[in-house]
């Protein structure tokens, strides 16, 4: 059995990607700055604060990155709460690992608040943990210090000890971090987000497991792997 179960958020449980590519354009324009969301990609990895740091520094937009990111966290307050849904398959596969005891918690560069306001919104809140932010762990998920930190938590509630990272599956759409997360040894599913940036072959050469939807998806598929 999995000793634990990390999972992005953003394009990988929840379809939210939609929201963040007209949200990051709309940021900018209430400061005058006309953008298109591909001017966004470079800052994919990045925590929220230092994306917002980035817009400071690239478009001189607000007196500094917090009233920026103040400023965006109040339109995602509204895009998780109204605009974010959950990806098909994905509630019965999150209650199939809670009924069986897998330990949960969300990694994300997305402030917690934003994604504990979609979790709970659209009832799959229940099912984590923790969440875990690329600013509590301070690096990018161009490394693997958010997963890690996220299994750590997840020891400490649950009492778990010497847990060996090829027991432990994080999901995620994004190649860097299905890159990151390999680097420390762990298992990965990649999610292929028709609505992100990421290409499907990218996410496909980069994970254990494939897959489009969580409806491909069982407990039994992941138990029954072998390298």
């Amino acid at each position: 059995m999995p000793r634990a179960f990390i999972f992005d958020c953003d394009g990988t449980i929840l379809q939210s990607m939609g929201m963040w590519l007209r949200i990051q354009p709309a940021l900018l324009k209430t400061y005058g700055v006309d953008t298109v969301a591909d001017d966004f990609a470079e800052f994919e990895s990045l925590s929220v604060m230092g994306e917002c740091e980035g817009y400071h520094r690239k478009w001189g937009v607000g007196k500094d990155a917090q009233e920026v990111y103040d400023r965006l966290l109040g339109m995602l307050a509204r895009g998780y709460s109204e605009e974010v849904s959950v990806r098909e398959g994905v509630a019965d596969f999150l209650k199939s690992a809670y009924d069986a005891g897998i330990p949960m918690a969300i990694a994300t560069s997305t402030p917690a608040e934003s994604v504990q306001i979609g979790l709970d919104a659209l009832g799959i809140g229940r099912y984590f943990d923790v969440i875990v932010t690329t600013a509590d762990a301070g690096a990018s998920k161009d490394h693997p210090d958010v997963y890690n930190l996220a299994l750590e938590k997840l020891s400490g509630i649950h009492g778990m000890k010497d847990v060996d990272h090829t027991d432990v599956w994080i999901f995620e759409d994004m190649p860097f971090g299905l890159i990151s997360s390999a680097s420390a040894g762990y298992r990965r599913v990649g999610i292929f987000d028709p609505e992100g940036r990421a290409p499907r072959p990218d996410v496909q050469a980069n994970c254990d497991i494939f897959i489009d939807s969580f409806t491909e998806l069982t407990l039994d598929r992941i138990l029954s792997y072998e390298d």
